[in-house]
């Protein structure tokens, strides 16, 4: 697991619709991450988390839409996740 995995999620996530459209109906961290691995990537909520933070250093305004609205809406716990 590591914060480079999870850097070239959200890269990819980024360009991918339909990769996006695979987290619509995520309801918990354990799924997301879970959908994530079934994909090729492997990273903890907390290295995502921390990926994340970097990115949004400096960013004033948040919107409610964008390309990631399921970041905002999963219940975010930090706990243990399955290899």
């Amino acid at each position: 697991m590591s914060v480079k995995s999870a850097t070239r999620f959200l890269s990819a996530v980024a360009q991918d619709q339909g990769m996006r459209d695979r987290f619509v109906a995520v309801q918990s961290p354990d799924e997301f991450i879970q959908i994530s691995h079934q994909l090729g990537y492997s990273f903890t909520t907390s290295e995502l988390k921390k990926v994340v933070s970097r990115r949004s250093r400096g960013v004033v305004i948040r919107r409610q839409t964008g390309i990631w609205p399921w970041l905002r809406t999963v219940n975010w716990i930090d706990r243990p996740v399955y290899a």
